[in-house]
C-alpha cells in the first residue's frame, strides 16, 4: 500500500523537479559572466572641454540611434554636478549608483528603462565613492558589472564638463572617448586642453571630435583640421574625426519638449547627422582598427584604480 502511494508521489516530484529545472537552469546559464574570448561591451565616454556645447543631448539621441539599429545600450550618468541625463529623456530616477555601492540595491533593481530599449544607471555622486570602498564591496559591484556585459553592446558614459580629476578618470578608463566641441574659440581651447590631458596620461588612448552646432561642413571641418593638427604637431597624438551635427532648431525645441531629437524630429538634418555620426564612430571601416577593448568591468576597474591614485598602464 505504501509502495503505491510513494511512486505516484515520487513520479510527481520527479516530474516537478524537470519543469523547474527546464525553466532555472536557463536563468541561471544567462547569468554566468561572459566566457573569455566572447565579445564584449565597448565603453564610451562622451566628453566637453567647456559646459553648454550640447554633450548631453548628443549621448541621448547617439544612444537612440544605436538602439534604433539593433544594438543593446546602457548610459551612464557620470557627471557628478550637474547629472541631467534624466532631463533629457524626461524621467526622474529614484535610485542611482550610489545605491548599489552602499550594498542597498543590486545594479539591475537600479536600470531605468528608457526609450527604444535603452537603459540608464543614474549616476549622482556616488561613483566619486568608489576611492572609499573595502574591497568586499569593490568585488560585489565588479562582479555585478560582468553580468551588465550580456545586457549591452555599449556603456555610453556622459561625463562632467571641463578638466577635473574625476572627469579625466572616466575618459581614461573607458575604450573610446568622444571630446564634444563647437564653433566657440573657448569650447576649441577648452577641447584642446582636455585632449592635451588625456594624451600625457593615456598614450595609447583612442580620441575623436564631434563637431556640435556646426553652421556648415566647411566650418566643421576647419574645426577638425586644426584640431588634429594642433595635436599632432605638439601633443604626437592622433586625433580622429567624429562627424558634425549642423545648428539645428528641432534640438532646441525636443530640449523644451524633454524627448529626444531623434523621437521628437526623427527627419530634422540634425537627426539625420546624428545617425551619420553613429554609423562613422561605431561602425568604424576596415582600416581604423580600436584599442583591446576591455568591457564594463573592466571599465570599472580601471576607474577605481584612478580613483584611488593609480595608473592606467
Amino acid at each position: 500500500m505504501a509502495d503505491s502511494v510513494a511512486k505516484p508521489i515520487d513520479s510527481m516530484i520527479a516530474q516537478t523537479r524537470e519543469r523547474i529545472q527546464r525553466y532555472v537552469f536557463p536563468r541561471l546559464e544567462s547569468r554566468k559572466p561572459k566566457v573569455p574570448g566572447r565579445k564584449i561591451a565597448r565603453t564610451v565616454a562622451v566628453t566637453s572641454g567647456k559646459g553648454g556645447v550640447g554633450k548631453t543631448n548628443l549621448v541621448a539621441n547617439m544612444a537612440i540611434s544605436l538602439a534604433q539599429s539593433g544594438k543593446r545600450v546602457i548610459i551612464l550618468d557620470a557627471d557628478l554636478g550637474l547629472a541631467n541625463i534624466d532631463v533629457v529623456f524626461g524621467i526622474r530616477p529614484k535610485r542611482n549608483i550610489m545605491d548599489v555601492i552602499s550594498g542597498s540595491f543590486r545594479l539591475e533593481q537600479i536600470l531605468i528603462p528608457g526609450p527604444c530599449g535603452i537603459q540608464i544607471i543614474a549616476g549622482g555622486s556616488g561613483i566619486a565613492e568608489l576611492a572609499h570602498l573595502d574591497q568586499k564591496r569593490v568585488e560585489s559591484l565588479f562582479e555585478q558589472m560582468r553580468f551588465l556585459e550580456d545586457r549591452a553592446d555599449y556603456l555610453l558614459i556622459d561625463t562632467g564638463a571641463g578638466i577635473a580629476p574625476t572627469i579625466i578618470s572616466f575618459c581614461l578608463a573607458a575604450d573610446q572617448i568622444i571630446v564634444v566641441t563647437n564653433p566657440e574659440p573657448t569650447a576649441l581651447a577648452d577641447a584642446y586642453g582636455i585632449i592635451k590631458i588625456i594624451s600625457q596620461h593615456r598614450s595609447d588612448a583612442y580620441v575623436g571630435v564631434l563637431v556640435n552646432r556646426a553652421e556648415s561642413e566647411q566650418e566643421a571641418g576647419f574645426i577638425h583640421e586644426r584640431l588634429v593638427k594642433v595635436a599632432g604637431d605638439f601633443l604626437q597624438f592622433p586625433v580622429h574625426r567624429f562627424g558634425f551635427v549642423p545648428q539645428d532648431k528641432q534640438m532646441y525645441l525636443a530640449v523644451r519638449q524633454q524627448t529626444p531629437l531623434l523621437l521628437f524630429s526623427p527627419t530634422s538634418a540634425a537627426s539625420n547627422a546624428i545617425r551619420r555620426v553613429v554609423h562613422q564612430v561605431f561602425n568604424l571601416s576596415s582600416n581604423e582598427e580600436l584599442p583591446q577593448q576591455e568591457g564594463i568591468s573592466g571599465f570599472f576597474q580601471r576607474l577605481n584604480a584612478l580613483f584611488r591614485g593609480g595608473q592606467t598602464e
